[in-house]
């Protein structure tokens, strides 16, 4: 199904309902809560992909169409949802969402269409190796796509063949009628029940094998194999060998397909169906869906490649696979054919080679050739006894050792990163390139064989974190402590903050370079720094306490380092540029063409007249704006909460209110029908969290506290002449709520004329954690109000909240921090909540904010010159 069909069939397949529908209601704030969690999973999925799209953008990587379209599907689901989620939780107040979603996802579809290409009469079906680079990789597949930029733009010697096209393969599905029938057959097949799969591959198989190859397509490939027997000078036995779209890519699907060797003309349209058939190996099956690759995604290439008259053959890697960092490449070889090699049925002679400009030996191992498989005169191959000295001789002279050498890193640095390659050396003594592709490392190797943080004489390195954006730069460090600094940053400066935000895109033109404490390379400022093209690096933990204001840095960001002074040498470096790039090429141009509808962000800043619903141009705008509203709705279920009759149990614990819980799942351990549990009874671990620092015995809440008489004063006038205009502001002493799962709570409370809410998720994946408090009231005048207000948002500041204040009411968001961090801070919000809620009878409009924050942190909750341990009584008054 296509983009723009799949968008009609959400649109307008299903009838939102309105949330208020549902009668139940602990149903009802489950499904908020689920709904909510549904929502947040959805917002990763698609940073995901615009963090992986920016990088295809840069054009080092090759992709085809196929990733494009299944990329664009894939952030249309995930946005969409999230929309739908949104209006799940709000009653339908974002109406707009729907029809802008509907807009952008129908361009990105008209993007697609263009570029869709489809088997035609014309073909072609064949082409010449000589005409194959690596931008025809949709059109020939993998292997021989990359065979054809070797060949073709790096110059290394690769044997001469024909390419048989997808086109011809998709030609040869709509000849037979394939299609539907190999999606009956496929559609029910259990992965785990080998049995299943082997009958399911089998019925396929048997339906290609006695399928016909079309006529035009037939005479294409008889006339190539005709060309290539002129150009040979003699009659051409050839290797058929698959190269489907995505094979020899990111994705390996290394030995899951058939190769046939030694094919004379007779049996190459047999051969052919078979590679085709090759397809549908159980293995090649199963390999697929594991990769989550749709089987119509994956049309079958095929090459043909002139056989190779191999006196030995092997595989070489551009890297050590086991010691990535060694500087060294690893060449493994025997005499005759490589299949034995490649297969695992021969030890080959093994060496290791320095990448040193005159490629020394590090190390040689022979290795145990009792046989060789060699070509068999009536076709085929077949394995042929080696002589005791010809089997305990190296395959390859030393010479002939340094001279692969020399290609294999030179097709590395074509392609920027480590290769692997098949390799054959004829009985003239010419080597010749039979596959390229990328080499694949363990998680562990991979991380090795980037580029570590060096050590450089004469410069400290002060930190290393994670790259999300690469390049190097160097300025003075601006400490960024809130947002309100950012019309303080000066140009070329590097700004160090605690957080990551998108709201820094206000600078990124001017600054050199971003570094943070916390901050995720899939986030939304990760993306803009990288569209901006500003070093960034994130995750270093402890920049805000390193790096000093006005401290000069280099940032490597290519490296993920931070290092002390101006470091000429690096910064004036220009990285090297790929030779070959996918800029330029018509898939890279539908890439550009579909991110201007997916990537840009043009809402940063919820405070802007400007964020709202109907600016939304984007995806990625659509994401941040739905993410922002859907903490506003999860505070809004607090309200809703707080004024109906919800069925709940009592906390019995020492607290200055009375506290209801509400379990919509794993929250609590009581039985059914209790009225009453203790704070053993309680599983949510953010609720814990939160109760202990509100029931942290030295707020000594329960003792009388020190009023000044200008403050009581205050409180007596606003009760007297204030007009209540709000009366849920106004209600002294109504219970308090908490929504609590095991991994999320949501407390809600009014104490006289206060109300605090807190909306929490915590869990070991640190993307979705989150704590977002807000705060409002207070029964004195409008400045000691707003003086107590100012007080929690300088000690909600230095928990690395950010805040927005206005008057007395403040919203604080903390994001993206690990776990042990998050139920920190809600220990530290817990006791906020109870020791300010009458400060605004206590601080005068002169009162220092600094002082009380520090009385803060230093435990004197009661804010007081000296302030000694006393204990709390039995039970709570």
């Amino acid at each position: 199904m296509g983009l723009l069909s799949f968008g009609k069939g959400i649109l307008f397949g299903k009838r939102w309902r309105p949330i208020e529908a549902h009668r139940d209601t602990r149903a009802h704030l489950t499904l908020n809560y689920l709904t909510f969690k549904d929502l947040i999973t959805s917002n990763d999925e698609v940073l995901e992909i615009i963090s992986d799209l920016e990088e295809k953008l840069q054009g080092e990587t090759y992709f085809g169409m196929t990733y494009i379209r299944f990329r664009c599907v894939t952030a249309a689901t995930h946005t969409y949802r999230m929309i739908a989620n949104l209006n799940k939780l709000s009653g339908r107040r974002f109406q707009e969402l729907p029809v802008t979603f509907s807009t952008v996802q129908k361009a990105i579809e008209e993007v697609l269409e263009k570029s869709r290409r489809r088997a035609s009469p014309e073909g072609p079906w064949v082409l010449d190796l000589s005409e194959v680079d690596a931008s025809m990789h949709d059109r020939v597949g993998g292997k021989s796509a990359n065979l054809g930029e070797i060949r073709n733009r790096v110059k290394l010697p690769v044997p001469d063949g024909f390419a048989i096209t997808t086109d011809a393969f998709r030609q040869f599905l709509e000849a037979n009628q394939l299609t539907e029938e190999i999606r009956s057959r496929l559609v029910n097949v259990d992965l785990d029940d080998l049995d299943s799969l082997r009958e399911a591959s089998e019925a396929v198989k048997e339906q290609f094998q006695a399928g016909f190859v079309p006529p035009e397509v037939e005479r294409a490939i008889l006339a190539a194999y005709r060309r290539l027997c002129d150009t040979l000078g003699r009659s051409a036995r050839v290797s058929v060998r698959s190269s489907a779209v995505g094979e020899d890519g990111d994705i390996s699907f290394a030995g899951q397909y058939s190769s046939l060797l030694n094919v004379d003309r007779d049996h190459l349209l047999a051969a052919y169906k078979e590679v085709l058939a090759g397809l549908y190996t159980p293995r090649a099956i199963f390999y697929r869906s594991v990769h989550g690759i749709p089987d119509e995604d994956i049309p079958m290439g095929v090459a043909c490649i002139a056989m190779v008259d191999a006196a030995a053959s092997g595989v070489a890697c551009s890297v050590n696979p086991n010691r990535p960092d060694s500087g060294t490449l690893v060449i493994n070889g025997a005499w005759g054919l490589g299949v034995g090699t490649v297969g695992g049925s021969v030890s080959p002679d093994f060496w290791e080679v320095s990448k040193d400009a005159d490629m020394p030996l590090v190390e040689a191992r022979l290795g145990t050739k009792e046989t060789s498989v060699e070509p068999l005169d009536e076709g085929g191959i077949g394995p042929v006894a080696l002589a005791p000295a010809v089997g305990g001789a190296y395959c390859l002279t030393e010479r002939q050792v340094r001279d692969l050498a020399y290609i294999v890193v030179a097709a590395e640095k074509h392609y920027g990163r480590p290769q692997e390659m098949e390799w054959a050396l004829d009985k003239l003594g010419r080597f010749t390139i039979l596959q390229c592709r990328p080499l694949r490392l363990s998680r562990f190797s991979e991380d090795s064989s980037r580029l570590p943080p060096a050590e450089i004489e004469g410069h400290r390195l002060l930190l290393t974190g994670a790259s999300a954006s690469n390049g190097v730069a160097s300025g003075p460090v601006f400490r960024l402590n809130g947002i309100e600094d950012l019309a303080f940053v000066p140009d070329g400066s590097v700004v160090v903050a605690r957080h990551s935000s998108p709201q820094i895109v206000k600078v990124m033109g001017r600054v050199a370079a971003i570094v943070t404490d916390v901050g995720a390379t899939t986030g939304h400022m990760a993306s803009l720094a990288r569209e901006f093209g500003v070093p960034a690096v994130l995750d270093t933990r402890e920049a805000t306490t390193r790096l000093e204001a006005g401290q000069v840095v280099t940032v490597d960001a290519s490296r993920g380092a931070v290092y002390d002074g101006r470091i000429e040498s690096i910064v004036a470096e220009k990285p090297a540029q790929p030779k070959r790039s996918m800029k330029g090429t018509p898939v890279h141009q539908v890439l550009v063409e579909v991110c201007r509808h997916i990537v840009p962000l043009h809402l940063t800043d919820p405070r802007s007249p400007d964020f709202r619903q109907g600016a939304c141009r984007t995806f990625h705008d659509m994401v941040r704006f739905v993410h922002e509203k859907a903490f506003e709705e999860m505070f809004r279920m607090s309200d809703r909460v707080s004024d109906a009759d919800y069925r709940s149990v009592r906390l019995r614990e020492r607290l200055p209110f009375e506290l209801y819980l509400i379990d919509i799942g794993g929250g609590l351990n009581s039985p059914p029908g209790r009225s009453e549990i203790s704070p053993g009874d309680l599983r949510s671990e953010p609720m814990r969290a939160l109760l202990s620092g509100m029931s942290d015995p030295r707020l000594r809440w329960w003792e009388p506290k020190g009023i000044s008489l200008a403050g009581f004063l205050s409180v007596a006038t606003e009760s007297l002449f204030t007009p209540t205009h709000d009366t849920a502001e106004r209600r002294l002493g109504d219970k308090s709520y908490a929504i609590v799962a095991e991994s999320y709570c949501n407390f809600s409370s009014r104490i006289g004329y206060h109300f605090t809410a807190v909306d929490a998720f915590c869990s070991d994946m640190l993307n979705r954690n989150y704590v977002s408090f807000r705060f409002k009231g207070g029964a004195a005048d409008d400045l000691r109000r707003a003086k107590r207000c100012e007080l929690i948002g300088e000690i909600l500041r230095r928990l690395d909240f950010q805040i927005e204040r206005g008057g007395d009411l403040i919203n604080a968001r903390l994001r993206k921090f690990p776990k042990e961090t998050i139920l920190d801070r809600l220990g530290q919000l817990g006791r906020l909540v109870v020791a300010t809620r009458q400060l605004d009878m206590r601080m005068g409009p002169s009162a220092a904010v600094g002082w009380y924050a520090d009385a803060f942190f230093e435990g004197n909750f009661l804010f007081e010159p000296q302030s000694p341990p006393r204990t709390a009584p039995e039970t709570a008054p």
